[in-house]
């Protein structure tokens, strides 16, 4: 059985009897590995790619174990989602539409897109080695006097070189985040025009997608000589970090794994400088489930793929936040390996 065959039978068997029909980029895309427009009807056997002359041949091109289906106008792939349909009602992954004939059940497609498997780990696993490069070039041109686009850019043309493509993570609109001095504060900071002083920490998120899958991986660098209250304050984020690493294996409850970092920042009365959750699900998404959150109980699972990113922020002076993208199983398995000491440029 192709993995393609196996993600079509595990979507129908959530569905219970339902069909499914699937409306967004990602979906279509996790069915068929064609991220474009269009709409796609599950089938035991296929997939019906609905789409329009524009991305046809793209699709035709891409597409596995697909039917393609060419409508005249974007209009009518609706028309023809419910022609495939034959009349019987099926789950969905769009919100708005007609509740008789279909259930918007986003929540499904989640679930069934949760556990990766062998070829999207390995998309994941090369997709954070390639960004540990682009951490390799922040390294080397991290100085004072640079700005927070002119780091930027240069991460970018790394992530390019390496067949990267960026991804967004939907809370800031920059497509990475470099943020320095006070603006590490902001857990989504916007580039700006900030010239690095030395003496800050920089806050370095970056995000990037390889042949659709995400990583997601986050290091504080310091710039020149820092305070050693800012250097402890690190140490117990690392401290944090991997505490969290430790206790995310198979059978754990997510909430489990978010407490363990919220414990060690605790006994260091730093605990109150942590304004979210310390992780989530990555995938084709940068946010998918489970969310490694307080009061979580679900458990997590073998190839559960989830970040740990606990950091401390600092309003009006700094942040600090460390975060790796790993693979749940017995033991947890680190995709995003750049050193985590501090490491001081320029």
């Amino acid at each position: 059985m192709t993995v393609f065959s196996q993600r079509r039978k595990k979507l129908l068997a959530l569905a219970k009897g339902s069909q499914v029909a699937a409306q967004t980029a990602p979906n279509l895309f996790y069915l068929t590995d064609f991220f474009g427009g269009g709409a796609a009807v599950v089938r035991p056997d296929k997939t019906v790619v609905i789409t329009t002359p524009l991305e046809a041949d793209r699709a035709g091109e891409v597409c596995k174990e697909a039917e393609i289906v060419v409508v005249k106008r974007w209009k009518d792939v609706q028309v023809e989602i419910e022609k495939q349909l034959d009349g019987k009602k099926a789950v969905t992954d769009q919100p708005g539409t007609d509740p008789r004939k279909m259930e918007a059940k986003p929540e499904l497609f989640l679930e069934a897109r949760r556990f990766k498997d062998e070829p999207e780990l390995e998309r994941i696993r090369k997709a954070c080695a390639k960004t540990d490069k682009t951490y390799g070039t922040l390294e080397q041109v991290l100085k004072p006097g640079r700005t927070e686009w002119e780091l930027a850019a240069e991460v970018m043309k790394t992530a390019l070189e390496e067949g990267l493509t960026p991804s967004n993570s939907g809370s800031s609109l920059g497509p990475i985040i470099i943020a320095s001095g006070p603006h590490g504060a902001y857990g989504h900071s916007e580039l700006s025009g900030r010239k690095v002083k030395s003496g800050d920490f920089v806050v370095a998120d970056l995000f990037f997608r390889y042949e659709g899958y995400n990583s997601d991986e986050t290091r504080t660098f310091a710039v020149g000589s820092v305070t050693s209250e800012m250097k402890r304050a690190y140490a117990v984020v690392k401290d944090a970090q991997q505490a969290a690493i430790d206790t995310a294996k198979e059978g754990v409850s997510c909430g489990s794994v978010h407490d363990a970092a919220v414990g060690v920042l605790r006994k260091h009365r730093m605990d109150r400088y942590l304004n979210h959750s310390v992780g989530h699900g990555v995938g084709i998404d940068i946010h998918e489930s489970p969310g490694i959150f307080h009061g979580n109980e679900v458990k997590l699972g073998k190839n559960d793929v989830i970040t740990d990113e606990p950091g401390v922020y600092l309003v009006g002076k700094y942040g600090i936040r460390i975060e790796d993208t790993l693979r749940v199983d017995r033991k947890p398995e680190l995709f995003t390996k750049f050193t985590k000491d501090l490491v001081t440029c320029g």
